[in-house]
């Protein structure tokens, strides 16, 4: 029984960890950070996503980001689609 007990605790802090670990890209602010940083830009990536906030519009983005190799990105545009559920997003992405 205590063994069970242990497994258990031990897959649960296994799954909480590996869901922090799964976003692992940051978003920064402005192109003043990126250079005392020194990153090197990647390019720029956009998307138009069906997302009601722009919070969530920004977490799309940042995932497209990351799926294409940044370890960071810097939101340039943003803007709502008519009255729609869906946003316009770009990023420059940096590494």
């Amino acid at each position: 029984m205590k063994a069970m007990k242990l497994f258990s605790m031990l897959a649960a802090a296994f799954l909480v960890f590996s869901l922090n670990s799964a976003y692992a890209i940051t978003e920064i602010i402005n192109t003043e950070q990126a250079e005392k940083m020194n990153l090197a830009s990647l390019g720029v990536v956009s998307d138009t996503v069906r997302v009601e906030t722009l919070d969530q519009a920004v977490q799309a983005i940042g995932e497209k980001a990351e799926k294409a190799g940044a370890t960071y990105f810097r939101v340039i545009g943003a803007r709502s689609i008519d009255t729609a559920l869906y946003w316009r997003i770009s990023a420059e992405i940096y590494k």
